[in-house]
């Protein structure tokens, strides 16, 4: 049996400048020649990493490499050469001068013609740490190309990446463009429509549940649309549906240059600075009109309720003292919740003409249906349809009730 248990490790990048040499099987083939004939190794097990940056060791065939290695069933690792390691050279020179070492591990570079077996101390060897610094030069130059490209394509109002907003897919005509995907359109559709009708966004997220529609993440994955990963459930939740409320894409807007890597070496992403996105509009074809989008934006920025009553006070932000002019909140009573004026319980500087809640929200529906604001007979007040159709709640100290209607009610 040969003492060296041979992993052969390639990777390629979807950024690398490559020949075809380069490739992963080429890779292999040459891995394969020198560990089994001019070595006296015996070659394991092939880890591949193919489009996985070098820029990171956080790959799943490197990791795997690793747990092969503490279980044993590796003790020599082979490459055609370092980049294919890491470009990142701090990590690729910890692991060959600390962590392999360490590990009673073999690291053999082909093209480097490296050994550690023939290598006991890193500066005998000086050109290998020159070698991953220079193989992370080169992928900082390649980032920067890559980053150029790209900009210079958005700036053109060309959508540059493997996403896919939910709702579209990419035009097989021109990559750069999407066409509507209808079957998530009408989900997009029936959102807006819901929320505009007065549901909450849980109430929506509830509906699409008990349908059994998927959620964005899974639809994508299940469909193979763009670069999507599958999700840890299928389940709705009511920030997927805020976001799709919130999202521009759907009026035809193409927004990029919204999130930005920390560096090239890593790729978690923060939000820029508004003026530097890339904004496009008309790029696609919109699946929500601009009115319709318009008027959710603007329900959206109502005031939003206070945290009384665990945050199911409706009214909150719209129904104040007349006398006073501040706020009436909410309390539990034993049998029933009531509305009181924030000053007659904080100081007593008012009268206490509380009101029954169910008695008020019974008096603004019925004001609600006399000026007929829809079609149809409201038999629910929901915080949607107090933002939609009304300015303001007054109650006066002999707790007669006073509604202010928006003036353009009759246009909503």
């Amino acid at each position: 049996m040969s003492k060296y248990k041979v992993g052969g490790y390639v990777r390629l990048s979807r950024d690398d400048d490559y020949s075809e040499s380069d490739s992963i099987q080429r890779q292999m083939d040459l891995i394969r020649i020198i560990a089994n004939i001019e070595l006296d190794c015996e070659l394991k097990e092939f880890y591949v990493d193919n489009g996985y940056s070098g820029t990171s060791l956080d790959r799943p065939g490197f990791n795997r490499l690793l747990d092969d290695i503490t279980q044993g069933k590796i003790n020599m690792i082979m490459v055609k050469d370092l980049s294919r390691l890491g470009r990142n050279h701090i990590e690729v020179n910890k692991y060959i001068e600390d962590i392999f070492p360490s590990l009673n591990v073999r690291v053999f570079s082909i093209n480097d013609n490296y050994d550690s077996l023939k290598t006991k101390n890193i500066m005998e060897r000086i050109d290998v740490p020159i070698t991953n610094l220079m193989n992370d030069y080169i992928a900082y130059e390649t980032s920067k190309k890559v980053k150029n490209s790209f900009d210079i394509n958005k700036k053109k109002g060309l959508h540059v990446g493997s996403s896919v907003p939910y709702g579209y897919r990419k035009d097989p005509k021109d990559y750069h463009y999407f066409i509507i995907d209808e079957v998530a359109a009408d989900n997009i559709r029936n959102i807006f429509k819901m929320y505009l009708s007065g549901k909450s966004k849980i109430e929506i997220a509830e509906y699409l549940n008990e349908n059994n529609i998927p959620n964005p993440a899974t639809y994508k994955f299940e469909n193979n649309i763009g670069k999507s990963k599958q999700s840890n459930t299928r389940e709705w939740k009511a920030k997927m549906v805020d976001r799709i409320l919130k999202n521009e894409t759907y009026i035809g807007t193409l927004i990029q240059n919204k999130y930005r890597n920390v560096s090239y070496k890593n790729h978690n992403q923060v939000l820029n600075d508004e003026s530097e996105w890339t904004i496009t509009e008309n790029h696609h074809k919109a699946i929500i009109d601009k009115n319709t989008f318009n008027k959710v934006q603007q329900l959206l920025k109502a005031p939003k309720r206070n945290k009384t009553n665990n945050g199911k006070d409706i009214l909150s932000g719209y129904f104040k003292c007349k006398d006073c002019g501040e706020s009436m909140y909410i309390k539990k009573g034993k049998n029933k919740d009531y509305y009181y004026c924030k000053s007659y319980i904080t100081n007593g500087l008012c009268t206490n003409h509380s009101i029954e809640k169910n008695k008020l929200y019974d008096e603004i529906l019925k004001q609600m249906n006399l000026k007929r604001v829809e079609s149809k007979e409201i038999k629910k007040l929901t915080r949607n349809r107090i933002v939609k159709y009304i300015d303001n709640i007054f109650i006066h100290e002999d707790k007669s009730i006073e509604i202010n209607f928006k003036e353009d009610i009759n246009s909503i």
